[in-house]
């Protein structure tokens, strides 16, 4: 069964803007050190020699896969298009146990010459590092005959019934009717865990509505209160709905089958018919009329980052455990962090465990871990080098991959510590922001109640 995938390469935003503003910028020669390091990411990707068994499963289609970024680059400059997409990157996937190496990079090469090979130039890989035999492409995204950017070749409908034609002459099973506009693997694999998403909070909020609804305009109602907007329109062919705080709306159909347009007038239908399926519409909840000290006060007493963090995990419902609050609970103007609430977790815990109490703080510890990173990185260097030379025993080979393996799961985790201190700092500000938007909020909401508790007791 072969799955098929592809997805632009591009460089730095940053870098092409600093190029276009560049006073050398009639110089086409010229060309951004981040669009250079893309290109090299993404082709030593490709041919990484712990993935293809030392790169005997590295070919080239109008080009030498070892001077291949070079050459890519080379066909840049000669048409003068070095800025936008820098090469387009795919894979070709092939079941468990149904294709040899040969026979993937063979079928890898047949596919990437009838798709590609009359006026791009590509590298072509095998991966053996899975269980699933895959083939990697990476294609030139301006063409070495005629300078023409290459989009054709990157319809993923297209080149899937020429990957699937390939495959049938080679009696290799395909997928058969592939669905299409199925939800992400990145939110399957989010509520799998039980981190809310935003797909999630939505059909919470329509099961909720729906199962309180007699007819459509009680189901719009229901939705308005929970602070949704709707576009249910009988002309339109599907219906939508924005959450708050978004900006564009999302299509009911993509949460399941239950939520087409049919079917949700069918699930109306029934509760009409059924009185009993029809639940109590729960309103949503609001902050309590007055506030006593809670733990939320007492968090605000501590440290000022590391408290901060401490008191939006609170509103979120992520601390303490025993708080587990509903989506549709935690207040409009933060809902939308929910669906980063683990990533929110761990910046708390490394504020915490380091004891970071201010941004100075904050900086120092992530400058330090990055030298760190750095002299680990040169150690790690050494070693490579050391393994190269001729004349090492495979003892020693092995003992230096250990080192290598040590290194790169350390440096791999010092990097993720640098990331989530760039998280804290970009977010900080926003927090700040939303915790403000939220007390004004709650103030606003206690004014209100105060203010109909008065009238009704005139």
């Amino acid at each position: 069964m072969a799955v098929s995938k592809i997805w632009p390469v591009k460089g730095n935003l940053g870098g092409v803007l600093e190029y276009a503003k560049n006073k050398k910028k009639t110089d086409a020669s010229l060309l951004s050190e981040e669009q250079y390091q893309a290109l090299e990411d993404v082709l030593e990707y490709a041919a990484n020699e712990e993935k293809t068994e030392q790169r005997f499963y590295v070919e080239g289609i109008n080009c030498n896969p070892s001077t291949a970024r070079q050459q890519f680059i080379t066909v840049k400059k000669q048409f003068g298009k070095e800025d936008g997409i820098q090469a387009w990157h795919g894979y070709l996937s092939f079941d468990q146990g149904e294709v040899t190496p040969q026979m993937a990079q063979k079928i890898g090469m047949e596919f990437a010459n009838r798709v590609w090979g009359e006026k791009y130039q590509v590298i072509v890989t095998t991966h053996l590092n899975t269980r699933h035999l895959h083939c990697h492409f990476v294609v030139n995204s301006v063409s070495f005959k005629d300078g023409i950017r290459c989009h054709e070749g990157t319809n993923w409908f297209r080149i899937s019934k020429i990957a699937d034609e390939i495959c049938r002459e080679h009696g290799l099973s395909v997928v058969e009717n592939p669905k299409r506009n199925h939800q992400p693997e990145y939110f399957t694999m989010k509520e799998r865990a039980g981190i809310p998403t935003r797909m999630s909070m939505i059909r919470e909020a329509v099961d909720r509505a729906l199962a309180s609804s007699r007819s459509l305009g009680e189901f719009c109602d229901y939705l308005e209160d929970m602070g949704y907007l709707y576009n249910l329109s009988r002309n339109r062919k599907y219906w939508t709905v924005t959450a708050p705080g978004w900006e564009r709306p999302m299509r009911l159909y993509r949460l399941g089958e239950d939520y087409s347009n049919e079917r949700i007038v069918e699930r109306i239908r029934e509760n009409r018919n059924n009185p009993l399926r029809v639940v109590a519409y729960i309103p949503p909840v609001y902050p309590q009329q007055y506030f006593l000290p809670t733990r939320a006060d007492l968090l605000l007493r501590k440290s000022r980052l590391y408290r901060k963090y401490l008191y939006y995990c609170y509103q979120l419902g992520i601390f303490p455990k025993h708080r587990h609050l509903s989506p549709l609970q935690v207040v409009t103007e933060i809902r939308d962090d929910l669906t980063h609430a683990e990533r929110i977790s761990e910046e708390t815990r490394l504020l915490c465990r380091e004891k970071i109490e201010t941004t100075e703080d904050l900086i120092a510890y992530q400058d330090k871990i990055s030298q760190d990173k750095a002299a680990l990185e040169e150690a790690r260097k050494l070693v490579r080098n050391q393994m190269k030379r001729k004349g090492t025993m495979p003892e020693e080979r092995e003992e230096l991959q250990k080192k290598l393996d040590s290194y790169g799961s350390e440096i791999k985790s010092l990097r993720k510590e640098i990331d989530l201190c760039d998280d804290i700092i970009r977010r900080s500000d926003e927090i700040d922001r939303r915790i403000e938007q939220l007390q004004e909020s709650q103030k606003e909401n206690t004014r209100g109640r105060e203010g109909a508790r008065h009238e009704r007791e005139r």
